[in-house]
């Protein structure tokens, strides 16, 4: 019952009669608030969120509008969501969640995307919701942000809130190139949607005189590792080579992500709302650098290696850096 009033929940939203229909079920005392899961879900279709379990509440605090916002929400994670439509669809390939994304779509067409290693327990364990109850009246048939809304504790500013929440499409990234010979890198590469590609090796990545220093402890295949690194943070280096976004298009920059590329072909994706410091500001680092012997000669990450500070486990901290290419996800995926 609850899947079919969602399917026409949903229709009755897209024709202009959100209102009514809400007004209705409330009435009734059925909660309402549909939202499409589609995309590489093993069971995607419309789904009525009230009806999901477990919930959660969170507040938190934002700016938007030019001014803080601090509310309570609450809803389902974005992570049990998507177990709800039957999990995110894997290949065998090592840590194949960590290429997937999720892209939310307001009734307005207004998107933002989020990477899964950002919600994926085993890595960035964010709890971002999908709400569908506030304390302050944002939400139902006369709420200023509709009828569900994406919610992202820790974001400074309200970008990645998706009001008016119609989609949840999760996406891949395009196939990958053939397995790299794998090996010892010395140099990496930003390119994508920047207007300066460039190659860099440590020594040009000091020189950028931008460095800072990070002590980070995560789980590796060979047990708790802690280090220190030294590096240039990935949102400095990425707006130094020159983010191509729309100006056209509202924070189009959330759209986008980060593929990071080691050289036997391993991929893992960072959102750029993940490490723009007006919104997650999490302190992912290029380093050249560490104190533990990990990098540089005889090294086992090569001379490079992405380092994604908060992750519980090392999947996202990509060794022998080849490539860091920059992709609106967004946009449909080459291949």
């Amino acid at each position: 019952m609850s899947r079919f009033l969602a399917e026409v929940g949903l229709l009755q939203k897209l024709y202009g009669y959100e209102e009514a229909v809400s007004g209705v079920l409330k009435t009734l005392g059925i909660p309402f608030s549909p939202v499409s899961i589609s995309g590489d879900v093993a069971d995607p279709g419309l789904y009525n969120l009230p009806d999901l379990a477990p919930t959660t509440t969170e507040t938190v605090t934002y700016s938007a509008g030019g001014g803080p916002v601090t509310d309570t929400y609450t809803g389902i994670t974005l992570r049990s969501l998507l177990d709800a439509a039957g999990g995110v669809n894997v290949t065998d390939a090592k840590n194949d969640i960590l290429t997937k994304f999720v892209v939310a779509t307001g009734a307005d067409g207004y998107k933002a995307a989020f990477s899964l290693g950002e919600i994926e327990p085993k890595f960035g364990n964010q709890p971002v919701l999908v709400a569908t109850t506030d304390t302050t009246g944002q939400f139902g048939p006369n709420g200023s942000e509709g009828l569900a809304c994406m919610v992202v504790p820790g974001d400074r500013a309200g970008g990645r809130y998706v009001s008016d929440l119609v989609d949840l499409h999760v996406g891949n990234l395009a196939e990958p190139p053939p397995p790299g010979p794998g090996g010892v890198s010395d140099q990496f590469t930003v390119s994508g949607q920047v207007a300066e590609p460039e190659t860099f090796t440590p020594v040009t990545l000091a020189a950028l005189n931008q460095s800072t220093t990070e002590t980070v402890t995560f789980l590796s295949g060979a047990g708790s590792v802690t280090d220190t690194y030294t590096g240039v943070p990935l949102w400095t280096l990425l707006q130094d080579q020159g983010l191509v976004a729309d100006p056209a298009i509202k924070n189009d920059a959330l759209r986008f992500g980060v593929v990071a590329t080691g050289s036997d072909g391993y991929r893992a994706l960072i959102s750029l709302g993940e490490i723009n410091p007006a919104f997650g500001n999490q302190p992912d680092l290029v380093a050249y650098a560490d104190m533990e012997g990990q990098l540089g000669a005889g090294g086992s990450a090569g001379a490079l290696r992405l380092v994604v500070p908060g992750d519980g486990a090392g999947g996202r901290y990509v060794s022998n850096l080849v490539d860091l290419r920059v992709v609106d996800l967004t946009a449909p995926m080459p291949g």
